[in-house]
Parts: structure tokens; C-alpha cells; sequence
């Protein structure tokens, strides 16, 4: 499962895995619950993980990307509880993305990034996400030397 199927849902707690679409809404999965239900347009906006961006002072970046840093990070910034204290959390963020624009991320957005990892990485989504990052860049990086392949030599002349 990749980042990209999840959605957030306004006035619903957690994550959901998108299972379908219809015109006036999303059949979702809760990642936390396991239940699948419908889920009206009407009542409710949705938010793919994979258009939300982070504030920085130069241009935005993608939720993705900053979950993987996270990830990659966790060993050397361990991942705070959410509830901890407004310094622990804007120091954890700023070790994790140091130019993150400070006036527009505030302290709610890092708690709910932290719980929204903790949701990805207990489902073994961002373990998924990585290795399949891995792989399309080693697509990427192998289709220019396959191309470079299919070049023919000239043809030799025979002598007769």
C-alpha cells in the first residue's frame, strides 16, 4: 500500500485506505478499525496524503517526502508522543525539516503528522512506500541505460 491511497477526512479521526469511488463520495477503510464504509462529498472534504505540501521558507514540500525523512530519521530523532510539550515538538520538527516556515506550520500540524506517522508506520505503509520509492528510481536510472542498448553497431563489410 502506498501513500498515495490514503485520505484524510474532515470530521473523522485518522486515515482511510481509498477502496472506491462513486460520484457523490469514497468507499474508504479505516486504517485504525479495519471497518469499510461510504463516505458522502457532501458531509465531509477528503485530503489525499499525496496533495498535502509542508510550509517551507523557499517552496513547499510534500507531506510524502517529509514522512519518509521522518522515517529515514527515526533512529537519530526519535519520533515524539504528540502530546508532548510546544519546544519539544517545534525542535523534533526543525531537526526533521529545518526550513519549515514557522509562522504557517504551527504546533497542531506537527502533532497531527506525528500521529498520522505513527498510523502509517504501525501498518507497515511507510516500509511500502520506501521500498517502492527504490524500486521506480532503479526503473528510472535503468531505462536510459536500456535505451543506450538497443544503439546498433554498424554493420560490418564482408570481403569476398
Amino acid at each position: 500500500m502506498r501513500i498515495r491511497e490514503i485520505v484524510a477526512i474532515s470530521g473523522m479521526g485518522g486515515l482511510f485506505k481509498v477502496e472506491g469511488q462513486k460520484p457523490n463520495g469514497l468507499i474508504v477503510t479505516s486504517l485504525q478499525e479495519g471497518w469499510t464504509k461510504f463516505v458522502s462529498n457532501r458531509q465531509n472534504m477528503f485530503s489525499l496524503l499525496e496533495n498535502i505540501s509542508i510550509y517551507t521558507e523557499t517552496d513547499n514540500v510534500e507531506l510524502a517526502d517529509v514522512l519518509v525523512k521522518v522515517h529515514e530519521m527515526k533512529a537519530s530523532h526519535a519520533v515524539p508522543d504528540p502530546a508532548s510539550d510546544t519546544t519539544t515538538l517545534r525542535d523534533w520538527f526543525t531537526g526533521i525539516q529545518p526550513d519549515h516556515d514557522q509562522e504557517k506550520v504551527y504546533i497542531s500540524d506537527i502533532k497531527k503528522l506525528i500521529r498520522w506517522y505513527n498510523i502509517l508506520d504501525e501498518k507497515g505503509i511507510m516500509d511500502d512506500e520506501i521500498k517502492a520509492r527504490a524500486d521506480e528510481a532503479a526503473e528510472n536510472t535503468e531505462a536510459p541505460a536500456a535505451s543506450d542498448d538497443n544503439t546498433e553497431a554498424p554493420e560490418e563489410e564482408v570481403q569476398s
